[in-house]
């Protein structure tokens, strides 16, 4: 069952995690940390990680996608910047 604590916890996680690819973006520059970054706060589910994906409401479902492209995006700028012929 899930508590309270525990969605705070995850919540806090996911916004650490995404704020610490945000850093590793604008002030590092380092576009592979921070897809892998933005791709680990995936895992700290913001929402209620127990509900089914078919019973999520559509603004949770397109809010993960969108993050999902996001770091399928970067992760693919990454790998396009840094491809040395």
């Amino acid at each position: 069952m899930e508590t309270k604590a525990t969605t705070q916890v995850t919540r806090f996680l996911y916004v650490a995690f995404v704020l610490f690819g945000c850093y590793q973006i604008f002030v590092l520059q380092s576009y592979v940390n921070a897809s892998a970054s933005f791709g680990i706060a995936l895992a700290f589910d913001p929402f209620n990680h127990l509900q089914p994906w078919k019973e999520r409401p559509r603004w949770q479902k397109i809010w993960l996608i969108v993050h999902l492209a996001i770091v399928a995006l970067l992760y693919g700028y990454a790998v396009g910047v840094n491809d040395k012929n």
